[in-house]
């Protein structure tokens, strides 16, 4: 049996790489990623970023019509992306992440945006055969659709840590001593992952912590905003743009306080430690993780967005409990062969 995964980027993708992990292990299976034969980027203003959208949207659309496979597995965001398959009346499997029309309301704002995206979402969700979710949170918003729906949290694999350059040496090499205390940001670099909360968070720490430096790994419209604003921090703030994922591993174990700001919304509930994958990799070295803006749960300190910098100062003086571990292989593969199982016996 064929499966093919399609996604908008999947080299951007770590989840991908996990499902390719479990997959391998099952008989019978034979897993495709479909990589976008052609990917434009204009620009940084919202027209530029509206018209490559559109571009890349009616290129892979094009490319999925062509692509041959007994089942098909299709990342939303953007949940248009089902549309050759709903013509072609294929079963696929809806991978579904993030509300689509959330996400297109943040990055453009309401109007008729918002409107398309939540009509190709429900399109994808009535004629999806199977809907994966990566967090729990998100089962209220597809039960009315009447499918079977299966949980597969996004946390990261075991050997997610296995090449981690040692702690000491890492933070020397950026210099950093055992004296400094270091904030991780690590994500887009984008109003949608709460980007532009940094600057006032982390002016007051900085103030108030002399100790605290600010690692910022990721790459995205604000970086040249929050540029400007390390000038005037220098080594206290420090941008790494886009790092290679096998990176990510070393900036998190050399931390010490992760944080995750978001803007709180009515969707603010969908989000948790099982969807968010920087999360998880947070847990993954039991870092004390401060967030807004997501829901509530036992592996962070939720607070209000004005709080978040005095969430990192209580955290930074040990005032926050440490994470707990959770790996794809203790929790997300079973769920996986849980539904592989039901395809191939023809109970779903």
């Amino acid at each position: 049996m064929k499966i093919t995964y399609i996604a908008l980027d999947p080299l951007k993708y770590p989840r991908i790489r996990k499902i390719a992990c479990t997959l391998k292990n099952y008989p019978g299976v034979e897993f495709h990623v479909m990589i976008p034969r052609i990917k434009v980027f204009l620009g940084g203003s919202i027209i530029k970023r509206i018209i490559s959208a559109f571009i890349n949207y009616t290129l892979i659309i094009l490319q999925i019509f062509f692509i041959r496979s007994d089942i098909f597995w299709v990342a939303n965001c953007p949940d248009i992306l089902t549309i050759p398959l709903i013509f072609r009346k294929k079963h696929y499997i809806l991978e579904y992440r993030s509300p689509w029309a959330i996400e297109v309301a943040k990055e453009f704002g309401g109007g008729p945006w918002l409107y398309i995206s939540n009509f190709f979402e429900r399109l994808a969700l009535k004629y999806a055969w199977i809907i994966t979710l990566t967090t729990s949170k998100l089962y209220e918003r597809v039960k009315g659709f009447g499918k079977h729906t299966f949980v597969i949290p996004n946390y990261p694999l075991k050997s997610f840590g296995d090449k981690v350059v040692p702690r000491k040496i890492f933070r020397t090499q950026h210099g950093c001593d055992k004296k400094s205390k270091i904030v991780l940001f690590v994500g887009k670099l984008s109003r949608v992952e709460g980007a532009d909360l940094l600057p006032s968070i982390m002016e007051k720490v900085l103030k108030e912590e002399e100790s605290a430096i600010f690692w910022i790994v990721g790459d995205g419209p604000l970086f040249p905003q929050l540029m400007d604003f390390a000038k005037r921090f220098p080594r206290r703030v420090v941008l790494f743009g886009w790092q290679e994922y096998t990176q990510i591993p070393n900036f998190i174990a050399a931390a010490d306080v992760c944080i995750v700001p978001r803007h709180t919304s009515s969707y603010s509930i969908f989000y948790n430690e099982e969807g968010l994958h920087k999360i998880s990799e947070y847990m993954f070295f039991e870092k004390p993780i401060v967030a807004c803006g997501i829901a509530e749960s036992s592996e962070y300190m939720l607070v209000d967005e004005d709080d978040m910098a005095d969430g990192i100062l209580m955290a930074l003086r040990g005032k926050v409990s440490p994470s707990k571990r959770r790996t794809w292989e203790d929790y997300s593969e079973k769920k996986i062969y849980e539904m592989l199982n039901l395809i191939y016996s023809g109970r779903i």
